[in-house]
């Protein structure tokens, strides 16, 4: 609230000055205006999307957790992939992603985009380790 206005922490990636959400439109345009003013080549902002989704699946091989992650419904996956659209009630009752998995996926991920990150937890979790073993 440093305006004087007050701040909606909406948890949001991408948020206006007030913590409310962006227009799909404007977060469009501040990209690709992004991208031009670092000389890099255009993509839309929703191919970010496609990128994360495809290193994820080629790291874990979990093409089922990257689409649950996604928001991916099994019926729509099924139509997109010229299969059955009862490939939710079919697939449901033999297959749940728990979080755990989607989880794992998701740390692969985030260890292959941000490795010294975890260089930087591993030794904080393990001087806290000692401390809390060296107190005994």
């Amino acid at each position: 609230m440093l305006s004087g206005q007050p701040y909606y922490d909406n948890d949001l990636v991408v948020a206006q000055s007030d913590g409310s959400p962006m227009r799909a439109e404007c977060v469009t345009k501040h990209f690709s205006k992004l991208l031009r003013r670092n000389e890099m080549p255009h993509i839309r902002f929703h191919d970010l999307r496609h990128s994360a989704a495809t290193n994820m699946h080629e790291m874990t091989g979990d093409f089922f957790t990257v689409g649950e992650i996604l928001g991916h419904t099994l019926k729509g996956t099924g139509l997109t992939l010229g299969m059955s659209s009862r490939l939710d009630v079919t697939t449901a009752q033999y297959v749940e992603v728990r979080i755990g998995r989607k989880q794992f996926v998701l740390d692969a991920y985030h260890r292959a985009l941000h490795p010294e990150a975890l260089m930087i937890n591993r030794t904080t979790s393990d001087i806290k380790k000692h401390k809390d073993r060296d107190s005994r």
